[in-house]
């Protein structure tokens, strides 16, 4: 029922998305031109290093001075949104599936080729994106919406949702 999707978090339904969690770029193992944006809940960052397929953690947000500042924690939901934007805000980087073969499963993930030059300023535009969404969440989260809501079903229950901030405050 609650997977993640933009209705799932308008209607607040998405499974353990109130978990403390952390957006996270990480290289990409065999390729450090290759980055992947994800989340995970906070009990699982210290498994991302001994990851076999990601290597050097370039940015995380449990990490980041500005937004361990402003909040003291972030759900998985939220996280999960903020992944989507940068996502699509950098979606001209795609470059492409990495296949992960485990066990259990074969999964694949997305990664984004880094610039050949600028890659610094790359992680960084991240860095500041992700200070500007979860620092302040109303803007933020409006900000990503804003950008993602795109059916007429997104955008109803997007007004319900900004109709209950406007009360909040």
């Amino acid at each position: 029922m609650g997977i993640p999707s933009i209705v799932n978090w308008l209607g607040d339904a998405i499974d353990d998305g109130d978990v403390n969690a952390a957006l996270y770029v990480a290289e990409i193992n065999h390729d450090p031109t290759l980055i992947m944006i994800g989340y995970c809940a906070l009990g699982q960052v210290d498994h991302l290093q001994s990851s076999s397929f990601l290597g050097r953690l370039r940015y995380l947000t449990s990490a980041d001075p500005e937004i361990c500042a402003a909040r003291s924690s972030l759900s998985l939901k939220d996280c999960w949104l903020g992944e989507q934007f940068l996502l699509f805000q950098l979606s001209d980087y795609r470059q492409s599936l990495y296949k992960i073969e485990s066990f259990e499963s074969e999964n694949y993930l997305e990664t984004l080729k880094l610039p050949e030059t600028g890659a610094s300023r790359f992680i960084e535009w991240i860095a500041e994106t992700s200070q500007k969404i979860f620092c302040h969440p109303q803007s933020g989260y409006k900000l990503c919406l804003d950008t993602l809501v795109t059916t007429s079903r997104q955008r109803q229950l997007y007004e319900q949702v900004k109709m209950q901030w406007m009360i909040d405050t």
